[in-house]
Parts: structure tokens; C-alpha cells; sequence
């Protein structure tokens, strides 16, 4: 509506120590290689400012895409890393009994940008994904919300980790190829899942390589029965492709986070939970250390 919007900087007494008025400017700010970045809505790009909030780049989609607004990678060699969508219409009864002869699909574009900003990987999941595995959805609709990609991370390898929250699966594909190098989770889970009571996350976002290496989420858990949010940490055997659930945290309150939502693996091992969407509750922001023993809230 029209509440006021802001992006805000809070020192570690939570007082504010910079803020302003942001409109629809001021998504996924966060700190990136020592500068600061938000997604500016109305023109659909990223700006990049300095530590004294002076705007110093503004970074767009090519190729006439225009910027999704969920995650940015900024990377050491002063590249940079975007996500938009594409629609395409396809005839999906040539793949599918049933299929729309004009489909209308959403897929996912990952595009990677030098220094220069001359882009050097675009993919898409329509060349490198098979639609037809997805039979968690409804493929004989008209329009096929098929992707919706949440996040990306560069993995230890210098491969890319892409959130698909539409269909609750992790995708690790290769950085020059595109090539898929294996799902974590949804219809084409290639991972066995150990030691965790679910069995796996549901609608997550920010998926994370952190400095042990392992993976940390955050899992809504729209698709729990009952629903229930988490932060997880597993640990990945990319060669046995072992999941083992090592870390968990649901709040004792039972937050239920339906939409949005981040996990934060702090410095000192304390992890930082943004439970997201919370009915009736507004926004909650919780701080925890390893043994679960809530610090801030």
C-alpha cells in the first residue's frame, strides 16, 4: 500500500545508523566484495554503491531481459552474476497427453558478466532442463509457472548453485557449459537424505556454500505436513550423493514462513534466521548459536 519503505543499515546495538525512505528501491540489500547493492523495482536493474551509499555502478540483464529482483553474486574478479525469466509458447501435446497446443512457460535465464560488462554464460533452463520430469506440476495447463529461481551462490568448485523454489530442488550446473551437474531435492533428486526427520526442504530460498562446506537454507516448509519453517545445514557427498542433515533450527513458536525468508552462518558460528512471510506476526528476525540457544530477537 502506502507504508513507507525502507533499506536501513543497524549498528550492533540495532539502532539505525543510516536509513532512508526506499520506496520499491531497496530489495535484497546486502553487502557483496566490500560494496553494498539493492535491486531498484521500477527500472528492473541493480545498483551498486559505495560504503557512503554513493551509487558508483548500475547493472541490467542483456540481451533484452530484464532483471529479476531476488539475488545478485558480485564476484572477486569484479564480474558479476543476474537472473531474469524468459515466457515461451510451446505446443506441450507434442510432449504431453494433454498439452496445451500454445503453452505459455516461465523459464529461467542465469546470466554472467565480466569486469567489462560484456556477458560470458547465459543460461537457460529450457536448453538444459527436461520439462516433461517436472511431474510435480501440472503440464497441461496453458500456463506453466515452471521455474522460480530464488538464489544463487558460486560453489567451492567455481560451478554455480541455483534455488528453484517452484519445484523445491537445489541445481548445481557447470559455469562454462550449463551442463546439470546434479538436483538436491524435488522430482529429479538424485541425493539419498539422511538423518532428517522430513526428509528434505519444501519452497526454501537462499541456498548457501558455506565456509566448512556445507550447504545452509532456508526452508519455508510450505509443504510440510504440518507446515514448519527451518534453517538447515547438510553436508553433501557429492560422490556417494549423500545428504546428511547435520544442523537444524525451528523456532519454539513454530514460525510458519510461507514466502521469503534467509539463513545467515555468522563469523562466530551463530546463525541469523529471517522467518519471511509470517501471518499476523510482521517481520522477525532471530539469532541463534550452534547449541540453539536464541542471542537476539
Amino acid at each position: 500500500g502506502n507504508e513507507p519503505r525502507y533499506i536501513a543499515i543497524l549498528d550492533s546495538q540495532l539502532s539505525a545508523s543510516w536509513f532512508v525512505n526506499s520506496g520499491q528501491m531497496g530489495l535484497d540489500f546486502k553487502v557483496s566484495q566490500e560494496k553494498l547493492s539493492y535491486f531498484n523495482k521500477p527500472s528492473q536493474s541493480w545498483i551498486i554503491v559505495n560504503e557512503s551509499m554513493k551509487e558508483v555502478d548500475t547493472l541490467e540483464c542483456a540481451n533484452g531481459y530484464k532483471a529479476d529482483y531476488h539475488d545478485i553474486i558480485l564476484s572477486a574478479d569484479g564480474g558479476y552474476i543476474l537472473q531474469a525469466y524468459d515466457t515461451i509458447f510451446f505446443n506441450m501435446s507434442e510432449i504431453v497427453l494433454g498439452g496445451s497446443l500454445n503453452a505459455k512457460i516461465t523459464t529461467l535465464i542465469i546470466q554472467e558478466f565480466d569486469i567489462s560488462d560484456s556477458l560470458i554464460f547465459e543460461w537457460n533452463a529450457w536448453n538444459h532442463l527436461n520439462i516433461t520430469d517436472y511431474t510435480n506440476l501440472n503440464l497441461t495447463q496453458e500456463y506453466i509457472s515452471w521455474m522460480h529461481g530464488n538464489s544463487i551462490d558460486i560453489d567451492n568448485d567455481n560451478n554455480l548453485i541455483i534455488s528453484n523454489r517452484r519445484s523445491s530442488e537445489i541445481i548445481k550446473i557447470h559455469r562454462t557449459t550449463g551442463n546439470v551437474i546434479w538436483f538436491f531435492g524435488g522430482p529429479n533428486n538424485q541425493y539419498t537424505i539422511q538423518n532428517d526427520y522430513l526428509n528434505g526442504f519444501s519452497k526454501q530460498h537462499d541456498v548457501r556454500r558455506i565456509n566448512n562446506g556445507n550447504i545452509i537454507l532456508f526452508d519455508n516448509g510450505n509443504g510440510h505436513n504440518p507446515p514448519i519453517s527451518r534453517a538447515l545445514e547438510y553436508s553433501l557427498n557429492e560422490t556417494e550423493m549423500i545428504a546428511e542433515l547435520i544442523w537444524d533450527y525451528s523456532h519454539p513458536q513454530a514460525y510458519v514462513g510461507l514466502a521469503m525468508g534467509s539463513v545467515q552462518r555468522l563469523p562466530n558460528n551463530n546463525t541469523l534466521i529471517n522467518w519471511g512471510t509470517l501471518s499476523e506476526h510482521g517481520a522477525i528476525i532471530t539469532e541463534v548459536d550452534y547449541d540453539k540457544n536464541i542471542v537476539l530477537e
